[in-house]
């Protein structure tokens, strides 16, 4: 008859099997502890110096993956705000152009990178390890337009702000260039250019104003109409305002702007333009393409349409220099 073990019997020899197996796998540890220990005193190692290795090589490794994490969150957040304020002047305003397209579709490539970069990261190790020369190639294009498209931005940003800064003389004749009419109405646009032709005139009395922008055909009265009603409402007097109401483009903004202040006999060394910030830079260059001499006169934007109306503008200003 086969051997009957006590139940009791059976769990005490386990519990002893463990405790016998456990000393052991403590006892090899602390062995390869303490040969470690040894081997690294033979090789001349202090043990707390290979400790402070070990330590700041974790160290590294941990900063190397915040990095990781930076540049993949970052882009993500950068995209998905960017992707939000351009939206908001279609959505709030029913603006759409140019501007905010192109700044969508940047954000979105922010936005996809920050969410898919260890994927793309390896897309692109593929592309130039397996694609040979072709895949190369493509590669150096593309990184090679990348950061030509970034540095004209940045030129083109730093001409903007150029310009904006340049004050015209105190004896300017001033230029206010229109802008959308709402009905009868003036745009926030337009109404920030006529408050800070507003502020110009009455720090400089002796000069006149003309306000230049024809009837568009959404528009019920023309621009400069609706600027010459805004700006006597709030004390201008009218005889230092002419309306210019047949432009419909900047250069003619200008161009019928000087003939009308020709006709009044006066023909100013220079001429001061209002306008918002980010447009200064090409109308200046386009009263230099004139043969006039301009400074600036510039409106602050309404903060969330700058964006667009800032990226449409890089557009505008590129054409205004090649063409």
């Amino acid at each position: 008859m086969p051997e009957h073990k006590h139940p009791l019997m059976s769990t005490r020899n386990r519990l002893h099997e463990f405790l016998v197996d456990d000393s052991c796998a403590l006892a090899c540890s602390g062995m390869l502890w303490k040969s470690e220990r040894i081997r690294e005193t033979r090789s001349g190692i202090c043990p707390r110096a290979s400790q402070r290795k070990r330590t700041s090589t974790c160290m590294k490794e941990r900063r190397m993956i915040g990095m990781t994490e930076m540049i993949r969150v970052v882009p993500a957040v950068i995209g998905a705000a960017g992707m939000i304020l351009f939206l908001v002047p279609a959505v709030a305003a029913g603006i759409v152009n140019i501007g905010n397209v192109t700044g969508f579709f940047v954000s979105a490539a922010f936005l996809l990178w920050g969410v898919f970069h260890r994927r793309i990261q390896d897309f692109l190790r593929a592309a130039w390890s397996r694609g040979g020369f072709p895949g190369r190639a493509a590669l150096v294009l593309a990184a090679a337009a990348a950061a030509c498209i970034a540095v004209t931005a940045l030129v083109l940003t730093f001409m903007m702000i150029s310009y904006a800064r340049r004050r015209p003389a105190a004896d300017a004749d001033v230029i206010v260039l229109g802008c959308e009419v709402k009905g009868d109405r003036p745009s926030r646009m337009l109404k920030r250019r006529m408050d800070a032709a507003i502020e110009w005139l009455e720090d400089h009395p002796d000069v006149k104003c003309v306000l230049s922008g024809g009837k568009g055909e959404t528009e019920l009265i023309s621009e400069a109409e609706c600027m010459y009603r805004y700006m006597t409402a709030r004390g201008i007097d009218p005889e230092r305002l002419l309306k210019e109401d047949r432009s419909v483009s900047t250069r003619e903004n200008l161009l019928f702007s000087m003939e009308l202040l020709e006709k009044e006999g006066r023909a100013p060394s220079e001429i001061a333009i209002v306008t918002n910030e980010f447009h200064e830079a090409r109308a200046c260059l386009i009263a230099k393409k004139l043969g006039l001499s301009a400074g600036s006169v510039p409106a602050t934007s309404t903060p969330w349409l700058l964006p667009t109306f800032y990226v449409r503008e890089l557009y505008g200003l590129l054409y205004q220099l090649f063409f």
